[in-house]
């Protein structure tokens, strides 16, 4: 059976009080799987206060409360949706790429204290997301770095990979 609650992963009391059913109403929590992220395009010198706050907000807050919240719970997986723009940059995304850069260095916080973590540096997915829901960003952003959009059936088969060999980062891209 599966049961869906919704919560702003930015506020940790919301994110605390879906986790607590875990255990209670729920069975124990084994994985978690974190892929939120906010699109708020500007070139950095335009980036206002509150276009860096939304930006990293679902990102870097939401990992970091569920790193927080999840610390005394023995899970199996603990998995975080970084970008390639981490590797390649990517012009008008500054915050976005901080904010993938920080759960980067919160899956090597999470390994070196001997918690699991995975954290995969997604490309352009093709066929599911918001590049798929917009065809021009998605065109662009293929001329940009080059190569093609990934399907998401082969991206998570890598995933699957990656879990099952503890592969704690890899970049997930088609390129050319």
């Amino acid at each position: 059976s599966v049961r869906a609650e919704a919560c702003d992963v930015s506020n940790r009391e919301e994110l605390s009080d879906i986790i607590k059913l875990c255990g209670n109403e729920l069975p124990p929590l084994k994985g978690v799987i974190h892929a939120a992220t906010v699109i708020n395009d500007s070139l950095i010198r335009n980036l206002d206060r509150e276009q860096i706050r939304t930006s990293l907000a679902a990102k870097l807050s939401g990992a970091q409360y569920l790193d927080e919240l999840t610390r005394p719970l023995e899970l199996d997986i603990f998995v975080l949706f970084s970008s390639v723009t981490t590797l390649l940059g990517n012009p008008g995304q500054a915050a976005y790429v901080a904010a993938n850069h920080w759960l980067e260095a919160l899956s090597a916080t999470r390994l070196s204290l001997s918690l699991p973590a995975t954290c995969v540096r997604w490309g352009a997915i093709d066929d599911v997301g918001f590049l798929a829901r917009n065809e021009e960003i998605k065109e662009a952003l293929q001329n940009r770095l080059g190569g093609t959009a990934l399907n998401s059936k082969e991206g998570l088969a890598i995933l699957e990979q990656m879990i099952i060999n503890n592969c704690p980062s890899l970049g997930v891209m088609e390129l050319d």
